[in-house]
C-alpha cells in the first residue's frame, strides 16, 4: 500500500486477503503476516498456518464463513493452536469485530476446555477451529449474522478499491522508470499526457478509499454494537459452538484411531499427511452415516474379545525356552524389567535407562516354545452383505473385520476383506500396509442388501491365499446368515485342492442356529442372533488366531 493512502486522517486497513488469497509467497508471507486479534505470535505459528490452511477441512469452513468475516476461521485457529498468546488490548485495524468476538469467546469456559483438548496439535487445531467456525455462525443470533455480512461487504469494497489503486499506481510507476523524459509532442497543448488520466483514478479511487473507511468503521460499530445488545445470546452461541467443536473433535480423534488411521504427523504418530486429509471425509460423514456409528459403537467390544482371545493363545504356550530383547510388550516383559517399568521418580537412573532401552528396543522378553511361529499368518475375512444382515449384524460383522485388520496391521500380517451378497456382487478390499482413509469408509459403508452367494467370493479367497505369496497360510473366516444353496462341485474340488497346501484354515460364522450348507469349512460357529450372541464369535477368532 503507497504512503499516500497510510498517511490519511482517515486511520488505516491492510488490504491483503489472508493468505494465499493474494500472490505471495511463502516467505514474504513469514516476513510480513497479516494483522491478528492475538498478540505474542511467533513466525512458528504462522508456519504452522501456512501447512494447515490448506487442508480440505480448512478450506470448507472459510468457504462456509466467508462472507461473515474471511478472519474468522484463520484467527480462530491461531488461537486455539497458540494458547500462550494473548489476544490483543486494541484491535488491529479493520479487525474489531472478530477482536469483539474473541474477547468474549475468552470468557466462556467452553474456550478453554476446547484449547486444552487440543495441546497446541496443529491438525486438532484445524478441525476444532474448522467446527467452530462453522457452528457459531449458524448459532449467532439473527441479526448479528446480518450486521456481520454487512461488515464484510464493506470491508470487501474497501479491499477491491485498494487493490485497483494499487495496479493503477504500479503503472503509473513502471511508466515513470520506462520513461523519465517524456517527448515533447506527449506535452504539447490540448494533448494531457497518459498518467493524467490514470493519476486522476487513482485520486477518485483514494476518495473512495476514504468513503469506505467510514462505511467500514461504522458497520463494524454497528456490528459490536448488536453483539452487546445480545450479550447473552452471543455468550450461549460461543459456547455451545465450542461445546459441539470439543465433541466432534473427540468423536473425529475416537474414529481416527479405532478405524487404524492415526492422528497427527510425525514417526510417532505415523499418520501422513493424505490420510489426515481423509479424516475431513470421515467427520463429514460420521454426522449422516448411521451404518459408520453403529460400527463405530461395536469397535470398543470386537477390540476387546480380539485382544483377549489373543492373550489366551499367547498364555496357552507355557514352556519358557529363552529371553530376546524387543519393543515393550507388556504380557512378555521379563520380570526383572519391571522394576524400571514401575520406578517411581522418572528421572532417577533406572528410570531412564529403561526408557532409553524401550525406545531403542532393547528390553528383555520372555519367549516360549512356538512363539516365532503363532499369529504370524495373514486374514481374509468375508462378510455378508445380503438384506438380512442390515443393522447390528452387518456393524457387529464389520466392527470384527475392523479389530482382525488392525491386530494384522499392529503385527504386520497381511488382511484382506471382501464383502459378498448376490450372484457377482462382491468386492475385494485390500488396505495393504496403511489403510486409506476414502477407501476405508467407503468398504465400511458397502451394503448391496440382496440375497446370498458365498461361493464366488470364496474362491476368490481360496485364490488369494494360494497365488499371493504374502497371503500364503491365510486363515479364511466367513460370517453369514446361512441361507445359500448347496455348494457347486467345482467349489468343493477347489477347496480340496486348496488344503492339500499346508496351513489353510477356513472358519464359518453362520446365523440363525443351524449350520445350513456351510459344513465345507474346517470349523463352523453357530449363532442365533450376531448381536444378541456375539461373544460366541470368540470360538470363531480364537482359532485364527
Amino acid at each position: 500500500m503507497s504512503a499516500a493512502l497510510e498517511s490519511e486522517g482517515e486511520g488505516t486497513m491492510s488490504g491483503r486477503e489472508p493468505f494465499p488469497a493474494d500472490p505471495v509467497t511463502y516467505e514474504e508471507y513469514l516476513l510480513d503476516p497479516p494483522a491478528s486479534v492475538w498478540e505474542g505470535l511467533l513466525k512458528a505459528d504462522h508456519a504452522a498456518w501456512l501447512g494447515v490452511q490448506s487442508m480440505d477441512v480448512m478450506r470448507a469452513a472459510e468457504e462456509r464463513t466467508r462472507a461473515f468475516g474471511r478472519d474468522l476461521t484463520r484467527e480462530a485457529w491461531l488461537g486455539l493452536y497458540s494458547p500462550a498468546s494473548q489476544l490483543c488490548g486494541q484491535a488491529p485495524d479493520g479487525m474489531a469485530v472478530p477482536h469483539s468476538i474473541f474477547q468474549r469467546a475468552e470468557r466462556v469456559g467452553e474456550w478453554k476446555a476446547l484449547r486444552s483438548s487440543i495441546g497446541c496439535d496443529e491438525i486438532a487445531a484445524a478441525f476444532g477451529a474448522a467446527h467452530f467456525a462453522r457452528e457459531l455462525i449458524t448459532k449467532l443470533p439473527p441479526e448479528v449474522r446480518q450486521k456481520l455480512q454487512e461488515a464484510q461487504r464493506a470491508r470487501d469494497a474497501l479491499s477491491d478499491v485498494q487493490v485497483r489503486r494499487e495496479a493503477l499506481q504500479a503503472v503509473v510507476n513502471a511508466s515513470h522508470v520506462a520513461a523519465p523524459h517524456p517527448p515533447a509532442e506527449a506535452t504539447a497543448p490540448g494533448r494531457p499526457p497518459a498518467s493524467d488520466d490514470l493519476d486522476r483514478q487513482i485520486r477518485d479511487l483514494e476518495g473512495d478509499a476514504k468513503r469506505l473507511r467510514r462505511r467500514l468503521r461504522a458497520s463494524e460499530q454497528e456490528t459490536i454494537a448488536s453483539l452487546e445488545e445480545a450479550t447473552a445470546r452471543t455468550e450461549q452461541a460461543l459456547a455451545q459452538s465450542m461445546a459441539a467443536a470439543a465433541e466432534g473433535l473427540c468423536d473425529l480423534k475416537n474414529a481416527a484411531m479405532e478405524f487404524g488411521f492415526g492422528w497427527g504427523l510425525g514417526a510417532s504418530a505415523g499418520a501422513t499427511r493424505q490420510e489426515i486429509e481423509g479424516l475431513h471425509e470421515l467427520a463429514e460423514r460420521l454426522k449422516s452415516s448411521r451404518q459408520l456409528k453403529q460400527i463405530l459403537e461395536a469397535q470398543g467390544w470386537a477390540k476387546r474379545m480380539v485382544s483377549e482371545e489373543r492373550r489366551k493363545s499367547r498364555h496357552g504356550r507355557e514352556k519358557f525356552t529363552h529371553y530376546r530383547t524387543q519393543e515393550i510388550d507388556l504380557e512378555t516383559i521379563a520380570p526383572e524389567e519391571l522394576t524400571g517399568l514401575m520406578e517411581a521418580d522418572q528421572g532417577s537412573p533406572i528410570a531412564l535407562d529403561f526408557l532409553r532401552r524401550a525406545a531403542d528396543g532393547e528390553l528383555l522378553h520372555r519367549q516360549y516354545e512356538g512363539d516365532d511361529h503363532v499369529g504370524k499368518g495373514p486374514f481374509v475375512i468375508l462378510i455378508d452383505k445380503s438384506g438380512s444382515m442390515r443393522g447390528q449384524p452387518n456393524a457387529t460383522a464389520c466392527a470384527v473385520g475392523l479389530a482382525l485388520m488392525k491386530l494384522a496391521l499392529d503385527q504386520h500380517r497381511r488382511f484382506v476383506c471382501i464383502p459378498f451378497s448376490d450372484t457377482g456382487q462382491f468386492q475385494v478390499f485390500d488396505p495393504g500396509l496403511r489403510p486409506d482413509p476414502r477407501s476405508l469408509i467407503d468398504h465400511l459403508e458397502q451394503f448391496y442388501g440382496g440375497g446370498t452367494e458365498p461361493y464366488g467370493p470364496l474362491r476368490a479367497a481360496i485364490g488369494l491365499v494360494r497365488e499371493d505369496a504374502s497371503l500364503r497360510e491365510g486363515d479364511i473366516l466367513i460370517i453369514t446368515d446361512g441361507a445359500f444353496g448347496a455348494p457347486p462341485p467345482e467349489f468343493v474340488e477347489g477347496l480340496a485342492e486348496a488344503r492339500e497346501d499346508p496351513g489353510l484354515k477356513l472358519v464359518a460364522v453362520v446365523i440363525r442356529g443351524h449350520a445350513g450348507q456351510a459344513g465345507f469349512a474346517d470349523k463352523v460357529v453357530l449363532v442365533s442372533d450376531l448381536f444378541e450372541d456375539r461373544e460366541r464369535l470368540a470360538e470363531a477368532i480364537g482359532v485364527l488366531l
